[in-house]
């Protein structure tokens, strides 16, 4: 588990970083922001999406994981609000396009 968790937090940032940047992000302290929420958030969701995997209820897991990324897309959007000096967009925009690429790109992933 300990694999996955490093894996994916490393494809997360490595995705929304390069999303940010095409965006227009470019400020030392932003991309440090970004970085950093999802050093905090992504490991959470991949820990508590291996815990009800385990169960292999398909239905439930699928409901857990869109709930808890709908909360991850407002608590980043939330801090990058209010952290990031960047402004061309909101940072709930930048949360939502962040994490549906993201969310995307690992389905592609787990799914080859």
């Amino acid at each position: 588990m300990i694999n996955s968790l490093i894996i994916s937090l490393i494809l997360t940032v490595a995705i929304e970083l390069f999303i940010s940047i095409v965006i227009g992000i470019r400020k030392k302290n932003d991309i440090i922001t970004i970085i950093a929420v999802n050093t905090l958030t992504n490991p959470i969701v991949v820990f508590i999406a291996g815990i009800i995997n385990t169960f292999r209820i398909i239905l439930l897991y699928w409901t857990i994981v869109i709930i808890m990324e709908f909360i991850v897309i407002f608590i980043e959007g939330k801090i990058y609000e209010k952290i990031l000096k960047f402004k061309r967009i909101s940072g709930f925009k930048l949360s939502f396009v962040n994490n549906v690429i993201s969310f995307i790109i690992g389905l592609i992933i787990a799914i080859l």
